[in-house]
């Protein structure tokens, strides 16, 4: 394999890689969206380091529902509806 095809395909490999990345930056976690008590309407990260990303609320359970049904039906198996009585604590490594 050439050297100019091994930068093609690092092009093509790192555009979508850049794309999620600054994607996900642009939706707030539930701890800077956090506004008070209720449901929040959350996609979850299987990245440990990456924390789930708020896309509404707080809602009612019922109301929260409505919202994650209505991202149709590719995207909401993919979102969840999650209760937050309180202000979230950041995700950490360290053991507690």
């Amino acid at each position: 394999m050439s050297e100019r095809s091994i930068g093609r395909w690092a092009t093509l490999l790192a555009a979508p890689l850049l794309a999620a990345t600054l994607g996900a930056c642009s939706t707030p976690t539930a701890i800077q969206a956090y506004t008070g008590p209720g449901w929040y309407l959350e996609k979850s990260y299987l990245i440990i380091a990456s924390s789930p990303k708020v896309f509404g609320g707080p809602f009612t359970y019922e109301k929260c529902e409505e919202e994650r049904i209505k991202l149709g039906p590719i995207v909401s198996p993919e979102m969840l509806c999650v209760n937050h009585p309180g202000r979230p604590k950041p995700y950490s490594f360290s053991p507690s």
